[in-house]
């Protein structure tokens, strides 16, 4: 599009995005709200993005602990800890990277008008949560005139029930809201200001003050925008880099925002940490997330290979082979994972170019940070020393020299040459991105218009079909089929339980009996000789000297450390796929979903199968379970501190496997805690679920007829309003529709 056709553009959907208000009163408010914030935030980047002379931007994402800042630390920062790491000052903000001759840093904040939308948000949290607990007061006084002794509701256990009902943005604001009474800011103070710091002649100059702004406990974390901290890097020359928060960073607001800000990118790298690559977050955000944004160049980059090296199986091995083999089972596992997806129909152009792209880059960024203080002889951190020295104890061929570890760190290759052609393919980057940005747009405008169509159109439907008290029969009707499923669906839900339970249970176990399989320690023996003096004779007068064989046993504390890091890995296999393979989340929704709409007669004419399957589908999108994090990383360093010697001989032995069998029962004894946690979570969602689920969905059901039976008081008119509305939607729809035949 030209540049009058995208301002034309944006005042249509802008315009569209206002009067889609006028259904407020009309259907439930979800999707009014994801239109207008996607309306909003396309309004607020497009020129920007459409501008063909700007600089490429280049966003950095991936997972919490994914090693996104050490990457940037040593990209742009030549190694040194600049950005601290998640979750420490500066990574819970989006940053920006730019370049300028004399360095400086802004902090921007929200906007006045931002703050009012969010405030609107945190508002409608508020309004769903006072309707929850009204409701929960109600169920409790008929309880306890009925004689049944439950607890009163509070605020609190109402919100932890509910909570998950309510769309994202309502949590998200909530959760700003929330944080800026906590730290009693002064929002007149900085609404609509940008702080600027300047730095005379270095970043170090500015960055200590920056962290004192934004961090994540950062008194005015909440209000910060985003940051921009400008540099005198070569590198970043016609580029911006855009660090962002973790994609599944626990601060919803956090995370949305880097979902928010993708929007920006022209290109994207996504770290994924090798001991746990492309997990089911990072093929969700490739298969999804990007293509939705319009975005078609991302480069695919394995963090932290040096832990994934240490944990290739394999003894007496030279590093070529560890450095290689560990290489070849990362791509296996990327290949197999994303040409999958290169199979299916409508596959996202963004994967095909993935697939074009593989195999993976792999970094290292503690190795490279090492290295340069190395070259400056500067004292390495306790995790740099520890990796190292496992490297050359078990790697024959490893050199902890900085030429050595600059280059299997792959830094200066992804600085060189990664970025080097990004620049050099800009222009048809950035024209690529234009083009797939606005089809991409319009076709996600469009689909959510006709979600808002069916919904509309199913309530003038009943609103046509039916008087107040037929709507209060038809809300009974629903409640009595709902009644009676609720057993089945109860059962399904308790016996999902008792299975997870089940299957938690036995991979506690199956950990439990793992650590047989990594108690082995080598010994080896060798023969020393050496003289030693008898005194023999008459008051021992006489001497003799006799040549003595004595055996020396002797371990490896590295094979220990490889046991612990095997043992690690394996447990965290097991721990993240098997649980997923053995319970999937989404047979329990099929089964539900299909028991729920089995209660109702699909044949009958007088029946709108959208009256159940609309609810079901938004409570069966708030339903998920939790992950079991695991933290296995930092066992091995107890081991290292008492055996730093690295070679153990004669009673330290013992001493050695005993403190392996230690260390390893701690391990499976935290991923039993761990796993023992998870259950009791996820037992108590599926628990609630159980007894609350059917609820649900009857509460969507209530809220719709209210809507209905407040629109019955002037009934013509209302039936007038539905009509307009989808006339509307209809005519939003064809708008669109030409900007993309265009």
């Amino acid at each position: 599009m030209t540049r009058n056709k995208d301002e034309h553009f944006l005042s249509v959907l802008t315009n569209i995005s206002e009067k889609l208000d006028d259904g407020k009163n009309l259907i439930n408010s979800d999707l009014l709200i994801e239109f207008q914030s996607r309306t909003e935030n396309l309004v607020e980047n497009l020129e920007e993005i459409k501008n063909k002379e700007r600089v490429l931007k280049i966003g950095i994402v991936g997972e919490v602990k994914a090693g996104k800042s050490s990457f940037l630390n040593s990209l742009i920062f030549d190694g040194e800890s600049v950005l601290p790491k998640a979750p420490t000052p500066m990574t819970a903000a989006l940053t920006k990277l730019g370049y300028s001759d004399e360095p400086h840093a802004k902090i921007v904040f929200y906007t006045d008008y931002d703050w009012d939308k969010i405030e609107n948000l945190s508002s409608k949290f508020d309004e769903e949560m006072n309707k929850y607990f009204a409701q929960e007061r109600e169920n409790y006084i008929r309880s306890q005139q009925g004689g049944m002794v439950v607890p009163s509701p509070t605020r609190e256990s109402v919100e932890a029930k509910y909570r998950d009902q309510l769309p994202t943005q309502y949590k998200a604001c909530k959760e700003l809201t929330r944080m800026v009474d906590q730290n009693e800011i002064n929002l007149n103070d900085y609404l609509g200001k940008t702080i600027e710091i300047m730095g005379s002649s270095s970043y170090k100059d500015y960055m200590g003050e920056l962290s004192n702004y934004v961090g994540s406990n950062g008194t005015l974390t909440p209000i910060v925008k985003h940051t921009e901290v400008f540099i005198n890097n070569p590198l970043l020359k016609d580029i911006e880099v855009i660090d962002t928060p973790g994609l599944n960073d626990p601060i919803l607001s956090r995370s949305e925002t880097t979902k928010k800000f993708l929007i920006n990118c022209d290109v994207v790298f996504m770290l994924s940490y090798v001991g746990q690559f492309l997990g089911s977050e990072d093929i969700q955000f490739l298969t999804k997330t990007l293509p939705s944004e319009g975005i078609k160049k991302a480069i695919l980059v394995g963090s932290k290979l040096d832990s994934g090296m240490l944990d290739y199986k394999g003894r007496n091995v030279s590093f070529e082979e560890v450095f290689k083999g560990s290489k070849r089972n990362f791509n296996s596992q990327a290949s197999l994972n994303i040409k999958e997806y290169t199979k299916t129909p409508n596959c996202p152009s963004v994967i095909h170019e993935i697939a074009k792209g593989l195999p993976p880059k792999y970094i290292s960024s503690l190795l490279y940070a090492a290295a340069k203080k190395l070259e400056k002889n500067e004292v390495l951190s306790e995790n740099e020393e520890h990796i190292i020295s496992q490297m050359e104890k078990r790697f024959s061929g490893f050199e902890a020299t900085p030429d050595f570890l600059i280059k299997v760190s792959n830094i200066l290759k992804i600085k060189n040459d990664v970025f080097s052609t990004l620049r050099d393919e800009k222009e048809v980057i950035i024209l690529d991105r234009i083009e797939e940005l606005t089809e991409r747009q319009i076709g996600s405008f469009i689909s959510i218009l006709e979600e808002i169509n069916i919904n509309t159109r199913s309530n003038l439907s009943d609103l046509n079909k039916y008087d107040r008290s037929q709507l209060e029969e038809k809300l009974i009707a629903f409640k009595i089929k709902l009644d009676s499923i609720r057993r089945e669906v109860k059962n399904i839900f308790e016996m999902s339980s008792v299975e997870a339970q089940k299957v938690l249970y036995d991979i506690a176990n199956d950990i439990e009996d793992e650590i047989d399989n990594y108690v082995s320690v080598s010994i080896s023996t060798r023969m020393e000789d050496h003289s030693e003096t008898i005194r023999t004779g008459f008051l021992g007068l006489k001497k003799e000297v006799h040549k003595v064989t004595e055996t020396i046993n002797s371990a490896n504390v590295s094979n220990v450390i490889s046991n612990l890091r095997k043992y690690a890995s394996r447990a965290k296999r097991v721990v993240n796929e098997e649980f997923e393979k053995l319970f999937d989340i989404n047979t329990l929704k099929k089964n539900v979903k299909n028991t729920v709409i089995g209660a109702f007669d699909l044949t009958d004419k007088n029946f709108n199968e959208n009256d159940i399957i609309t609810p079901l589908e938004v409570v069966l999108k708030r339903l998920s379970l939790p992950k079991i994090n695991v933290d296995l990383e930092h066992y091995d360093e107890q081991i290292f501190r008492e055996f730093s010697s690295g070679v153990v001989e004669g009673d330290r032995i013992s001493d050695l496997v005993l403190a392996q069998e230690k260390t390893l029962q701690l391990m499976s004894n935290d991923i039993s805690k761990s796993i023992l946690e998870t259950s009791t979570l996820i037992e108590s969602i599926l628990n609630e679920q159980a007894g609350t689920f059917v609820d649900n969905i009857e509460n969507q059901l209530v809220n719709n007829i209210e809507i209905l039976q407040n629109l019955l008081e002037d009934k013509e008119k209302s039936i007038s309003e539905y009509e307009k509305f989808i006339a509307s939607i209809a005519d939003y729809k064809k708008k669109l529709v030409k900007f993309k035949e265009h």
